[in-house]
């Protein structure tokens, strides 16, 4: 009967001395590759030979399954690939986040805020030195400051923008340098698929070369995100980002190419396709470089071209303290050197003050005449007016109704009416002949204000006939200094005569002899009192302190003259008085401009040029308008559209925009038709054509750029050349503009610089939200800045610290997968050797076995 040999029993032993030995040799290899980075763990995976059938004597009928040993049937590595697709998502974000922070915190570091050498510290300090000028405008070490500090943070700020510059330069050299690195992974991997599809061709596990390829991953994972397959034969087909660069051996190189504009900084792609990432270390650097970065520069551009802009236009409408220099720019002005720029601002040609007033309104939005007419006046008042050299007087009854007021109005030549508006219903006094400015109304009480009317108190030198008993007859003389509304001095003397006799009459008549007092004699209602109210003249503006008393033989002590508070009717530049009589304008109809779909309507009765501005600003359209200091109007694009009036559609009446200075169609300056409607900016006109439209007013143009580019604004940013050569041409005097007869002041003369109502301008302009969108004034605007720079950095660092716990937790999860444990490897040992030992064991035994055999037989 067959039977299993003794040499069997040998051979089978052998396999297990082998297997174990190999299953020995992994140990080893495990160990010794411990602390490599990327390895994983392998394992013999050990099977039974295949068994023979034979018979034996104890059961010769029956074949027995006889086993013939082991072998190890592959060798294994501990890979989870769910845990590598895993950490490889996450380790994208961690590294996106990582780079984005250290950026961010350099940016910080660049602002220097909060800190006294911060730029917020240099822009409060230019701001702060007008003032200084304020309190002496005649000073010119004071003006010599306000450059130096212009200069130093005109400095600054072109010192943090070429840095700003220098760290895109460096993010992109960067980023060429970061492809250079993908493309050998690239390469290496493409070398490695070829390798593993060969081993696994052969039925040759190549472990090794996974975990390499694994490791190369990793790394690539590092730098931008990747998505990959693996095909039967091994091989894998990766992709990175929208691009597919390794197929098998076969492998396509990212390139970076110059752009052909923005200083040639690089594009990444493949082939002749973009490669577009959405994660990593290179997406992080891309971002920074054409977003970030040009986001904080563009940021400046937009505080440097607002600053520019706003200061050039109240500094060219103002004088310098000699009252000789005047439309010199503050700043060098922003210019652009395309042929097809982007319009910043348009500012129109009329200077829209010092026109006459035809009407002023009172009570207006009612829903009816009778809610205007039927209020009831509950005390007795007075109301007087002055002007054109005559006074006059009319008295307000208790009990009585505006439409008894209405009724018996004479004053001055005026009218009291009512009448509709696009509102309602109004009250308005109105002066066909425009002659409003040059007259003075005020009441006793708070009968002008009960009528809706908009007032001011205003106190005048006021005489009663009781306190004067101690006034002996007699002449006296007055000397009086006045001041005239162009700043010049006017001395005379006023013979107060009273030899004939001391009464309130006397009194009267003396004054309204002199050149700009004149005085009422009234019955105050309340009191009964007679009294006597000195008011100066439309040449004076009725302005009190516009009168220095120099000497008055103690006329005023001995009469006992006080200043008595009066309720003073004021005027308002409504668009009204504005536009009255041009051609076409119905002041009782609103008028509607349109921007960017956005319709602002106006009401000419109510509104005046301020109110005119608010509206269009309180829309947030993206066009802000302003005022010249001399009431030019002013048109301006915010960050909304990117800083360009060409990218929008206004539309409104075209006399509007004429009489605004804006275009002149018809090239007649003097005629405005309200009766066509008008496209002033449309998306689809070319620059040629709108520079011929606004022929008329003045244009700010600059060099459109790419939305990932900066405006490079900021390099063009000066102080103006006659400025920085002579501090003393700094503009000062606002002056005054002379009357006029069409609301439009050609001729504006210099008061003196005793008159620095233009440096308060500029002061005040600080506080003005005309910066992000309307949004934020200069003074909060580098605030704002810096405040957004760190919710970013706080916000990266949130999510880098939430993807490192994350990637740390899924690293540990895999490395508890893959990673080597030198006590479980240990216990394989022991475990290999022992059998290893029982293995070697029975060879020896069987040894011994065939020996006693040998020796029977001998």
């Amino acid at each position: 009967m067959p039977d299993m040999s003794m040499f069997g029993i040998l051979n089978t032993a052998l396999t297990g001395i082998y297997t174990h030995k190999l299953a020995m040799n992994v140990v080893g290899h495990n160990i010794a590759n411990a602390n490599t980075p990327g390895y994983s763990r392998q394992r013999p995976v050990i099977e039974a030979t295949p068994p023979i059938p034979l018979t034996t004597l104890t059961q010769p009928s029956i074949p027995l399954q006889m086993g013939t040993g082991s072998r190890v049937r592959t060798i294994v590595r501990l890979r989870d690939a769910f845990l590598d697709i895993q950490y490889r998502q996450v380790n994208n974000r961690y590294n996106y986040w990582d780079t984005t922070l250290s950026n961010l915190h350099f940016i910080e570091q660049l602002l220097s805020e909060p800190g006294e050498n911060g730029i917020r510290s240099l822009v409060d300090s230019f701001w702060n030195a007008f003032q200084e000028v304020m309190s002496d405008p005649s000073n010119t070490a004071s003006k010599a400051e306000v450059v130096s500090r212009a200069q130093q943070m005109v400095s600054q700020i072109k010192d943090l923008y070429g840095r700003l510059e220098q760290l895109r330069e460096d993010i992109d050299n960067e980023i060429v340098q970061r492809v250079s690195e993908i493309n050998q992974m690239i390469k290496r991997l493409a070398d490695l698929n070829n390798k593993i599809r060969i081993g696994m061709t052969l039925k040759s596990p190549p472990n090794d070369l996974l975990d390499e390829r694994d490791r190369i991953l990793d790394e690539l994972s590092d730098l931008v995100n990747i998505n990959y397959t693996e095909a039967e034969d091994g091989q894998i087909t990766l992709r990175i980002g929208n691009q597919i660069v390794l197929n098998g051996s076969t492998y396509n190189e990212v390139r970076a190419l110059e752009r052909p504009y923005g200083r040639g900084y690089h594009e990444l792609f493949v082939g002749n396709a973009k490669l577009i990432l959405s994660d990593g270390k290179l997406k992080a650097l891309l971002d920074l470089r054409d977003s970030t970065i040009v986001k904080y520069m563009r940021k400046l551009d937009e505080f440097v071209l607002f600053t520019t802009d706003a200061i050039n236009l109240i500094h060219r409408d103002g004088f310098e303290s000699g009252g000789v220099t005047t439309n010199l720019d503050f700043f060098k002005k922003i210019e652009s050197f395309s042929d097809d720029p982007a319009i910043f601002r348009i500012k129109g040609n009329r200077k829209l003050e010092m026109g006459p007033y035809h009407t002023v309104t009172g009570i207006h939005s009612a829903t009816s005449v009778s809610e205007i007419t039927g209020k009831t006046f509950t005390s007795d008042d007075l109301i007087l007016s002055f002007g054109g050299g005559t006074s006059s007087a009319l008295a307000v009854s208790s009990g009585s109704t505006i439409n008894d007021l209405i009724s018996s109005w004479n004053l001055l030549g005026t009218t009291l009416s009512t009448g509709q508006h696009a509102g309602g219903y109004r009250l308005y006094l109105e002066d066909t002949s425009g002659d409003l400015r040059n007259k003075i109304f005020f009441s006793l009480g708070d009968s002008l204000s009960k009528m809706g009317f908009e007032t001011e108190t205003r106190g005048f030198l006021t005489i009663k006939e009781s306190d004067f008993s101690s006034l002996s007859p007699g002449i006296y003389k007055v000397s009086v200094e006045y001041t005239l509304k162009d700043g010049s001095k006017q001395s005379e003397t006023i013979p107060i005569d009273l030899s004939s006799g001391v009464s309130l009459s006397n009194i009267a008549s003396s004054i309204n002899s002199s050149l700009h007092l004149r005085a009422q004699v009234y019955t105050d209602p309340a009191t009964g009192e007679n009294m006597l109210v000195i008011v100066p003249d439309e040449f004076l503006n009725f302005d009190p302190s516009a009168v220095n008393v120099l000497s008055d033989d103690s006329f005023f002590t001995e009469a006992n003259a006080f200043v008595r508070n009066y309720e003073v009717l004021k005027y308002r530049d409504t668009l009204e008085n504005v536009f009255y009589g041009q051609t076409g304008f119905d002041p009782t109809r609103a008028f509607t401009i349109t921007i960017n779909s956005t319709d602002i309507e106006i009401d000419p009765v109510v509104d005046t040029l301020e109110t005119l501005v608010e509206k269009i600003n309180e829309k947030g359209t993206g066009v802000l308008a302003d005022l010249t200091p001399h009431n030019s109007f002013v048109l301006r694009a915010t960050s909304l559209y990117d800083f360009d009036l060409r990218m929008m559609e206004i539309k409104g009446p075209q006399g509007f925009f004429e009489a605004l200075g804006l275009i002149d169609p018809d090239n007649d300056p003097t005629t405005f038709d309200w009766t066509n409607s008008y496209t002033l900016v449309s998306k689809n006109d070319d620059f040629d054509t709108l520079r011929d439209r606004f022929r008329v007013s003045d244009i700010l143009t600059f060099d459109r750029a790419p939305h990932d580019e900066p405006l490079n604004i900021v390099n063009q940013f000066e102080v103006s050349s006659s400025l920085a050569s002579n501090p003393n041409n700094l503009a000062v005097d606002i002056g005054y503009a002379l009357e006029n007869s069409d609301w439009n002041a050609v001729d504006i003369r210099p008061t003196g610089a005793a008159n620095p109502k233009l440096l308060e301008m500029v002061q005040n302009l600080y506080t003005r939200k005309m910066l992000s969108n309307g949004k934020e004034s200069f003074y909060e605007f580098f605030g704002g800045v810096v405040a957004e720079l760190g919710v970013e950095a706080e916000t990266a660092s949130s999510l880098k610290t939430n993807t490192e716990i994350l990637r740390q937790e899924i690293d540990n999860e895999r490395e508890r997968v893959k990673g080597v444990s030198l006590d479980e490897e240990m216990a394989n040992m022991i475990e290999y050797q022992h059998a290893f030992s029982a293995a070697a064991k029975v060879i020896s035994t069987v040894d011994e076995m065939i020996q006693t055999v040998i020796n029977m037989v001998r």
